[in-house]
């Protein structure tokens, strides 16, 4: 009992110690519990106070990212701490410390080449938590950018996120592993987003003061730059006052050379580069590339940017600070490139969003003043110029006496211009040489060289040139006057410029001075430019002066052309005859221009060969000799071209040697060709006799005077020719119209009363006449043959053969009853007759009314189309070849019965093969369908419905092969007279 008891009672207390031990642990997790909650709320007070100090601190973003920084303190281990912002393709670090102690920030890096954890996270927008770094390497998402002897071995980079947009990176590193935990990740999140805002909006904030500050610098400096006049003091000014505002360094600016499109630097901030005479081409390095791409060009890495590289080498100077970035600006105005805003510094990643803003602003500008200046300047050297141009036009103006012109000429180019030579040479047409007219600049024996010489066309090739072109020219040969002077022509000058005096595409002459640009060595282009301009004027001035002074002879001789043209012309048109007309003209000729022998050819383009016209001066054996031979184009052996092409619609005329028995005729070795030109083709060719043997006999008088004789010659030519084609299109129209009144008259006016038969035609041929036909041949015992016939070709040639096969047809079928009898015999007789190359098809088909059957044979035809009462459609297909393609055919007979109420199609390919402007056939579908639609009708509707059919397919296409159609009812109780065809 005892025993029992003791046990009882140790049971007892041990149950009370478990109790008391659950108690002790129970109570023990809920104190654990609520330090951790204690510990919680303090963690997210302190982080909800970092917030708030974040959020609510007014300071500079350098000042912030520090704030942030020592807030971040309060919740992680961040003795390495780094706090970085993105800028495009750069990133720039505000706070950096390594291990406790703080780095110099600024520092930017160049993300583009190797971005590492910093730029996943960017591109991911995701944190990243690195326990170990070794340990890790190969399976990070990205590998470390940095190279250290001691690496971090943990790590957490957040993403600094704005809206949609990743602003920065906040990263805390250690050289312990695992020394950052989850917790640490998620209360630097907390703090990274709530400092994201606070950059966001001071950096915001920032860059707006900064603009509004550097735009109101801007306008600052572009006043004082407009208030430059001289393009080189606004170059000046405005390097210095963008340097000395903004604190880059070196700042250029390049303008583009007028003349040869190269960019040359014309101030600098950096005088060994202003030494050096800068020049690039467009689109070499970033200044090139900038005028050739107009546009800005921002290079926050100058190491990264091979344009760069090209530039320094370009430039040849040791650059004692060398540019880490770099911002090229265009000076544009109305789309016109006027140079270059070039500013240069040593950090990287500097130029950003608003530094390019606010420096486009100030190269607007600078662009607005040196366009300014320019317009300036140009004002001013328009007012020399018009004033010099007055001069001009007075001096020459008021004579028309060529040698005071000549005189005055040479006297105020030199004084204009600023050459110190000038000699005018005037072209004279008739003698077709260059007359000396005035000169300048010269002693004694030049100038009785110079008015001694008269140049003709090979004397001096450089005038040969300039005379051909209409274009100035500079030479070093000299001119044949200085030939024979005791000082060489390459001694008075070593180059000489010739300059055309053009009036209404004609020379008149050349003026002859120094090149400009010996004259001008230290005058810039703008200079250059103005007196070649005011050169322009004066020969433009020299050309009407010229062109003035020779318009009253020019007038004069004119007007006797014309009376002489006038005569011509009312003698040709008081004639009919060619042979009288042309008579009359050639004997013109000689009496207006005097020469001694013409003769008129006429080109006969079908046999490729002249035949001759009339003539004059020539003997009476030449006459006659010319008169019976035909004349190639191979008689004329040497050819002297004297403008455009040999005998063509374009040509003038040409000096032409004659073969020795065409000399005989005309009594002389050389002749002047005038080709008779009309309507664009050429009808003949007038030969006029010249004993001159240079070909210079003419003068624009006497060519206006022969032109005008070979234009009445050519247009009576032409007007024969013209009235006997019309006589010969006559003639053929009336054969057209006989043989379509013949080929209708074979064509049948109705249809025929053919028992138990409704029958309907029409027949159109595409042309006047064609080779379609259709025939009712009455038979013996009743039967009838019908015909339904399409010849291989259109117009006469169709209906000659049409007219041959149905004759034949005719006489054959009145004696045979088989059909396919018919057509073979048709075929041998059509072989044997026919000597072209034509052959016909057709459909030959023979009713019999007693039997109501149809027999018929098909030589190569379109199948006819036979509709059954029910509905149902057959073809009746061919059943042999086309006549008249081989002596021999073989060609089958069938036989069908017709049924009350059925039609049979007989049709030639003008229906089916019937198309639209997009070349869409008719076809055998539409016209089954078009049949089928109006089956029960009369035969004469369905006829009307088919051709409906077929004109609203074809549209406004026009007909283009001979069209016929038989429509066949059968009607048992027909007994009435059918409708006549359409």
């Amino acid at each position: 009992m005892g025993i029992q008891f003791a046990t009882s009672q140790t049971a007892s207390i041990i149950v009370l110690l478990v109790t008391l031990i659950m108690a002790a642990l129970v109570l023990r997790r809920r104190y654990r519990s609520r330090q951790a909650l204690l510990r919680r709320v303090s963690e997210l007070e302190a982080l909800s106070a970092a917030g708030r100090a974040i959020v609510s601190a007014e300071l500079d973003l350098m000042q912030l990212c520090r704030l942030i920084a020592d807030e971040a303190g309060k919740v992680i281990d961040n003795r390495t701490f780094q706090i970085g912002l993105f800028e495009d393709s750069l990133y720039e670090i505000l706070f950096w410390r390594i291990e406790g102690e703080e780095r110099e920030t600024p520092q930017t890096f160049d993300l583009r080449q190797n971005s590492g954890i910093v730029g996943w996270v960017r591109q991911s927008r995701q944190p990243l938590l690195v326990h170990d770094f070794e340990r890790e390497m190969n399976t990070l998402p990205a590998r470390p950018r940095y190279v250290s002897d001691t690496p971090p071995r943990s790590a957490i980079f957040i993403p600094l996120l704005s809206g949609e947009d990743v602003i920065g990176i906040m990263a805390a590193q250690s050289r312990q592993p695992r020394h950052f935990s989850e917790e640490d990740l998620r209360r630097l999140t907390i703090l990274a987003n709530q400092a994201a805002a606070a950059i966001a909006h001071t950096r915001t904030f920032e860059q707006a003061q900064k603009r509004a500050a550097q735009l109101q610098l801007v306008g600052q400096i572009g006043r004082q730059v407009n208030g430059q006049q001289d393009l080189e003091g606004i170059f000046t000014q405005a390097v210095w006052l963008t340097r000395e505002t903004f604190g880059f360094h070196p700042v250029n600016i390049f303008a583009v050379d007028e003349i040869t499109g190269e960019v040359v630097i014309r101030a600098s901030t950096r005088p060994d580069l202003m030494e050096h005479q800068l020049r690039l081409q467009p689109g070499q390095g970033l200044i090139g590339s900038a005028v050739s791409q107009r546009e800005t060009i921002v290079c926050n890495n100058t190491t990264k940017d091979p344009r760069f590289v090209e530039q320094v080498e370009a430039q040849g100077v040791a650059l004692k600070l060398p540019a880490q970035a770099e911002i090229v600006i265009p000076l544009m105005v109305d789309e016109e490139v006027l140079g270059v805003l070039d500013v240069q510094s040593p950090k990287l990643g500097v130029f950003g969003a608003t530094e390019k803003l606010v420096l486009e602003a100030l190269g607007a500008e600078i662009a607005i003043a040196i366009d300014k200046a320019r317009q300036l300047a140009r004002q001013r050297e328009q007012a020399w110029i018009t004033t010099a141009q007055l001069q001009v036009a007075e001096a020459v103006g008021h004579t028309d006496d060529l040698d005071i012109i000549a005189t005055t000429l040479v006297r105020l180019t030199p004084m204009l211009v600023g050459v110190s030579f000038c000699a005018l040479l005037v072209w004279d047409e008739e003698t077709a040489v260059y007359r000396s007219a005035a000169l300048y600049g010269a002693d004694q024996e030049l100038a009785e060289a110079f008015h001694q010489s008269h140049l003709a066309i090979g004397d001096w090739h450089p005038l040969d040139a300039v005379h051909v072109s209409h274009l100035p020219l500079t030479t070093t040969q000299p001119p044949p006057w200085t030939v024979n002077l005791q000082t060489a022509g390459e001694d008075l000058l070593p180059q000489w410029r010739l300059w055309p005096i053009i009036s209404k595409d004609e020379i008149l002459g050349i003026i002859v001075t120094e090149p400009l640009e010996e004259t001008a060595v230290s005058a810039n282009s703008q200079t250059l430019e103005r007196r070649l301009e005011l050169l322009q004027n004066i020969l433009q001035q020299a050309g009407y002066a010229i062109e003035r002074a020779r318009l009253r002879l020019a007038q004069q001789e004119e007007a006797w052309v014309n009376t002489v043209l006038l005569q011509t012309a009312e003698a040709v048109n008081s004639l009919i005859d060619l042979n009288e007309i042309l008579d009359t003209l050639i004997r013109l000729v000689p009496m207006l221009v005097g020469v001694e022998s013409a003769l008129i050819l006429i080109w006969d383009a079908e046999k490729q060969h002249f035949r001759a016209g009339s003539g004059y001066g020539l003997s009476a054996m030449g006459q006659g000799l010319i008169e019976s031979l035909t004349i190639s184009q191979d008689e004329f052996l040497k050819i002297t071209p004297q403008s455009g092409d040999f005998l063509t619609p374009n040509a003038a005329y040409y000096a032409i040697e004659l073969t020795p028995w065409l000399q005989k005729v005309m009594g002389t070795a050389v002749v002047h060709a005038f080709p008779l030109n009309a309507r664009g083709q050429l009808v003949g060719v007038m030969l006029v006799g010249s004993n001159s043997e240079n070909g210079r006999t003419f003068s624009n008088r006497r060519l206006h005077i022969l032109n005008g004789i070979a234009h009445q010659a050519a247009t009576a030519v032409v007007n024969h020719q013209l009235y006997q084609e019309a006589a010969e299109r006559d003639r053929l129209e009336q054969e057209l119209h006989v043989a379509q009144e013949i080929q209708a008259s074979l064509i049948p006016p109705g249809s025929p009363h053919i028992p138990h038969l409704e029958i309907a035609s029409y027949w159109q041929a595409a042309r006047q006449v064609g080779g379609d036909f259709y025939d009712f041949l009455p038979l013996p015992d009743g039967k009838w043959g019908i015909v339904v016939a399409d010849v291989a070709d259109k117009g006469v040639p169709a209906a000659l053969f049409m007219a041959l096969s149905r004759t034949i047809l005719r006489a054959v079928a009145f004696s045979r009853q088989n059909p396919a009898e018919v057509l073979t015999r048709a075929n041998q007789i059509i072989d044997q007759d026919a000597q072209s190359d034509l052959f016909v098809t057709l459909v030959y088909a023979i009713w019999d009314p007693h039997t109501a059957t149809l027999t018929y044979a098909n030589a190569g035809h379109n199948p006819p189309l036979l509709l059954r009462q029910n509905g149902h459609v057959e073809l009746l297909k061919g059943t042999g070849m086309a006549l008249g393609v081989l002596p021999d055919v073989k060609i089958t007979q069938k036989t069908l019965c017709l049924h009350p109420n059925d039609t049979l199609i007989l049709y030639t390919d003008g229906v089916t093969e019937a198309v639209n402007a997009n070349y869409d056939e008719f076809g055998l579908f539409r016209l089954q369908n078009t049949v089928q639609s109006v089956q029960k009708q009369p035969a004469t509707e369905i006829i009307q419905a088919i051709m409906t059919a077929v004109r609203q397919h074809a549209a406004d296409t026009p007909q283009a092969d001979d069209i016929t159609l038989v429509v066949i009812k059968h009607r048992p109780t027909e007994s009435a007279p059918n409708p006549h065809n359409q």
